[in-house]
């Protein structure tokens, strides 16, 4: 009989070391599709937003808006080509091309390390 309970504390002790070793890893490496979407930096306020938005085909468009948010403030929008290599991101605008390394948290928000400290949410 103690046997037989000594046996099973073994196996409860083994179960349990195997399922707290398959947690998930934070991901390392980013494909395409993580970047999929519209990504507003972090900073936004009622006078000041900045919105970076990578579409399918890896085709995106910058904007970012100044002034009064809520009545007539001054925008502009530029549309890039994107790439990414491994953790690499690439923005060519044409007559400029952005490279960065980028990462993206626990908490889902991007990072472009190369361009601002800031982080930007996914909308």
């Amino acid at each position: 009989m103690k046997n037989m309970k000594l046996q099973k504390t073994i196996l409860l002790i083994f179960a349990l070391i195997f399922m707290l070793s398959c947690k998930e890893d934070a991901k390392d490496v980013f494909v395409a599709e993580d970047l999929l979407g519209t990504w507003q930096r972090s900073d936004v306020t009622t006078e000041f937003e900045y919105k970076l938005v990578f579409d399918i085909g890896n085709i995106g468009v910058r904007t970012v808006r100044e002034g009064d948010l809520s009545s007539q403030g001054i925008s502009s929008a530029s549309s890039f080509d994107w790439s990414i290599s491994n953790n690499t991101l690439t923005m060519d605008y044409g007559d400029e091309t952005i490279t960065t390394s980028f990462s993206i948290n626990e908490n889902e928000q991007l990072l472009l390390t190369d361009i601002t400290d800031l982080y930007f949410n996914k909308l």
